[in-house]
Order: C-alpha cells, then sequence, then structure tokens
C-alpha cells in the first residue's frame, strides 16, 4: 500500500480539517469535498493522499472508508496521552492507480 521508496515518480498529500456545518451533514457534502480534492491533488502530481481521524469519530472514518481511504495505521495511546488530544488513525488513498477519483 504504501510508496516502495523516496523518489520523483511520486508525491504525498495530507488532506486536513475536512469539516461540515452540522446542518449541512448527511446531505452529501463532506463526500462531494473529500472526491474533489482527491481530484486537485491527483491533478497536481499526489500519488498518495493521507489523512488523520479521531479513532473515536465513526461518522468520519466511515466517509473517509467510503472515499477509498484505508486504514495506515494507529496512533499508540501513549503518545496521544502525551500530546494531549484524541488517539487518532492514519487513513490513506492510492491517487496514482485511478483512472477517475472523484467515484
Amino acid at each position: 500500500m504504501k510508496p516502495k521508496g523516496i523518489g520523483a515518480d511520486f508525491a504525498r498529500g495530507y488532506l486536513s480539517n475536512v469539516c461540515v456545518a452540522g446542518e449541512l451533514q448527511r446531505n452529501g457534502l463532506g463526500y462531494a469535498l473529500i472526491c474533489k480534492a482527491k481530484t486537485v491533488a491527483k491533478d497536481m502530481g499526489i500519488s498518495d493522499l493521507y489523512v488523520h481521524v479521531a479513532i473515536d469519530n465513526e461518522p468520519a472514518k466511515k466517509l473517509y472508508i467510503k472515499c477509498g481511504f484505508v486504514q495506515e495505521n494507529e496512533e499508540p495511546a501513549w503518545q496521544a496521552r502525551f500530546l494531549d488530544r484524541p488517539r487518532r488513525l492514519l487513513l490513506w488513498t492510492d491517487l496514482s492507480n485511478s483512472s477517475d477519483v472523484s467515484m
């Protein structure tokens, strides 16, 4: 799943702070935002896109999985405590092999 080495043949991107106002949730806006972000990233030459999500944020995890992300790793509890934040999952998607990232 992860790139095999560092080189000019791939670039990594990070998706940050995807939010939808509560009154607008559950109508496809988050899905559309992520799909557009994937399209823009791919157009910029990004081959691997990452995002962190709080481990207990089930709606966000489901949304990212629906958008093609898979779990890369899970933050250890001690690290989250040290940084005084909720535990997070790192999710990943491969943009290099998909012809249509907008799903």
